[in-house]
């Protein structure tokens, strides 16, 4: 389940013997799933017969003007991190939270142990490259270092909205605590080629980033602030609430990366999220 190690299914579902969620037949031939699912020809739900396969994928992320590696970090797909935008970062008065400055994105390729049973694993929070949540290591010790996703669900951004997990090298211990010696016992997931091994999971390689100034149509931000500006009052946020306007916020990041990186795909396949 979301947050722990121990794999809870949603309600009507079952852990079947190989540890995945399965809902009993009630003899009719169809059996509606949920995400991440499918039904067999049992009409039972499980994975679909490609998870574990090799998944490349544009993930975002919102930070500040510092770089560094991404992992130990949480991340996001493009709806994702517009919704962490407007929840938890642009407020009425300057500056944002956490001094966010700018969306950073990154393709991601993914290989998950074949047996974990999904190309994702639980979501584990992290801060400043240290996991917060109860069982992590626990997870990762069993199932290996691999990505982790958690669907947002009944947000405006829609189901595409999801957040993911990078859990690297000492996952327990933030990152100007992190001793040598525990790269041996906690060596993480990230790798130069994914191979499906637990300590070789997921690989990523910068592919540029976006001012949100810029996005939000703002010339000089710290000018903007000095005056008193409020990023609510923009055009860039009307609506906040609305399928409509959350898509359009979306397409809009879309457009400033492809104009800022025409070399570039302007979008990838986003994965489903199948770990329930």
């Amino acid at each position: 389940g979301k947050g722990g190690c121990r794999h809870e299914c949603p309600q009507g579902f079952v852990l079947d013997g190989a540890g995945r969620c399965t809902a009993k037949s009630d003899g009719s031939k169809a059996t509606k799933c949920g995400p991440g699912f499918v039904s067999n020809a049992a009409g039972a739900c499980v994975p679909p017969s490609n998870s574990n396969k090799t998944l490349s994928f544009y993930m975002y992320r919102a930070q500040g003007d510092v770089d560094y590696v991404m992992e130990n970090v949480n991340t996001a797909s493009l709806a994702g991190v517009m919704w962490y935008l407007e929840k938890e970062v642009v407020r009425g008065t300057c500056p944002r939270h956490y001094g966010i400055t700018r969306i950073m994105r990154m393709k991601v390729t993914v290989h998950s142990p074949p047996e974990l049973g999904h190309n994702f694993g639980s979501f584990f929070a992290f801060d400043k490259g240290k996991c917060t949540a109860p069982g992590c290591l626990d997870f990762f010790n069993k199932h290996g270092f691999v990505v982790g996703c958690q669907n947002q669900l009944g947000t405006p951004y829609g189901p595409s909205a999801v957040w993911y997990s990078l859990p690297g090298a000492c996952p327990l211990v933030d990152f100007k605590s992190k001793p040598p010696n525990c790269l041996v016992a906690q060596p993480g997931g990230r790798c130069p080629a994914p191979t499906g091994e637990k300590t070789c999971a997921w690989s990523y390689v910068d592919a540029g980033y976006i001012s949100i100034a810029e996005l939000e149509g703002i010339p000089d931000y710290k000018a903007f602030c000095a005056a008193g500006g409020n990023e609510y009052i923009l055009g860039f946020w009307d609506g906040r609430g609305s399928p409509t306007f959350s898509q359009d916020r979306v397409r809009k990041a879309q457009d400033l990366f492809k104009s800022k990186y025409p070399g570039m795909p302007r979008e990838l396949p986003n994965p489903v999220c199948d770990w329930a």
